[in-house]
């Protein structure tokens, strides 16, 4: 399926080490354009109007749970995927606790994927917040910026590997590093996923 970015959302604030090397926040500093979040209700509609089915990534480069962002357009969203179900949203975010609050008065669909961002093992405990959420669960571990160590993913559906490739200096990432979540991966029943997987030999 062709993957499509669905920014119903843009802008974010810097929230960890992880988020230093955004490119979004770069481009918008470049341009000097305001980046704090905003809503933008006339996008809504975008994935109806596609009626080739698609693999929607929401919010990328921003964060639909953001503290800026209402419960009310966050519920606006969730009855766009409802409606359209031939198309996969997957919904990444840092702030898993607004993420587990919010999603106590959410009925994720069958359609939508609930995922955070983890990028050391310091900020693991996001994963407790992920697994109350009524929903497939993914982990985006990355751009990563230290060890994760011993994870606890009962409850998770999916993970995957970012490497962090953009901008000027790149943080680099060590082959152990990847291959600690690999085989806790493989050990815990989740499914890794290989369009989100770059293996040590890539690094």
């Amino acid at each position: 399926m062709k993957i499509e970015t669905w920014n119903v959302v843009s802008g974010c604030e810097r929230l960890t080490p992880g988020c230093d090397n955004c490119p979004t926040y770069w481009e918008y500093k470049e341009k000097g354009w305001n980046y704090h979040p905003k809503e933008h209700e006339d996008r809504l509609i975008d994935p109806l109007e596609n009626l080739t089915p698609s693999v929607y990534m929401v919010a990328t480069g921003s964060d639909l749970f953001h503290e800026a962002v209402s419960a009310e357009f966050i519920n606006d969203v969730f009855d766009v995927m409802r409606q359209a179900d031939w198309h996969q949203f997957q919904i990444v975010t840092k702030r898993a606790e607004r993420l587990e609050a919010v999603s106590r008065y959410l009925k994720w669909p069958a359609n939508a994927i609930a995922g955070i961002a983890l990028e050391e093992g310091k900020y693991k405990w996001r994963i407790d917040c992920l697994r109350n959420v009524d929903a497939t669960r993914i982990i985006s571990f990355g751009p990563m910026t230290g060890a994760m160590g011993k994870l606890d993913l009962s409850g998770i559906h999916q993970a995957g590997v970012v490497v962090e490739h953009w901008g000027p200096n790149p943080r680099p990432i060590k082959a152990e590093w990847i291959d600690e979540i690999h085989k806790q991966c493989e050990e815990q029943g989740v499914t890794i996923l290989d369009k989100y997987w770059l293996s040590k030999e890539t690094v």
